[in-house]
């Protein structure tokens, strides 16, 4: 982490925590004492290690401290006071690029692991239509649809010539 970030992400959380109602995120937010960009990264850091919550988790707008927190001086101290509650299974990161890259090929995820209690009731995952595989998607309808335009274009030229071009 960076100074400018650590500071920045002190300087969110100090305005967290002098703030009796949640903080709504625009670009008047800290009245401009650190930058829209550097404020966002500091949101999103603080986010990730639990220290300020997003009360609806569709708009991320607003935040407000985690009551866990209050009682903490500082960044670090709040950092460290969520290290030793939560354990480090909980605290990855939402995203992560290895699982995304392994789990989703050509736009399409892969079907979630299945949690039986026997192994007789499980369910295969499913797989695409046959209209969706990659040979069709990257292939074939490219080429109907060079074929189709082209046909058009032929039909068209053909309706002009009949119409404007052929004098009765």
């Amino acid at each position: 982490m960076t100074p400018e970030l650590k500071s920045a992400c002190e300087f969110v959380f100090q305005e967290h925590k002098l703030s009796a109602d949640p903080i709504k995120w625009n670009k008047h937010a800290f009245h401009g004492k650190i930058s829209i960009g550097l404020s966002e990264m500091a949101k999103e850091t603080l986010v990730k290690k639990n220290i300020i919550l997003l009360p609806v988790k569709s708009r991320k707008l607003v935040t407000q401290l985690n009551p866990d927190v209050a009682a903490a001086g500082s960044f670090e101290e709040a950092e460290k006071i969520i290290e030793t509650k939560i354990p480090n299974l909980v605290v990855t990161p939402a995203y992560d690029a290895e699982t995304y890259i392994t789990n989703h090929v050509f736009g399409y995820s892969a079907a979630p692991p299945v949690h039986s209690q026997s192994a007789t009731t499980r369910t295969s995952p499913t797989r695409p239509k046959w209209y969706m595989s990659p040979f069709y998607l990257y292939v074939a309808w490219p080429l109907c649809g060079a074929f189709a335009g082209v046909l058009i274009s032929r039909l068209m030229d053909l309706v002009y010539t009949l119409l404007f071009l052929n004098p009765k």
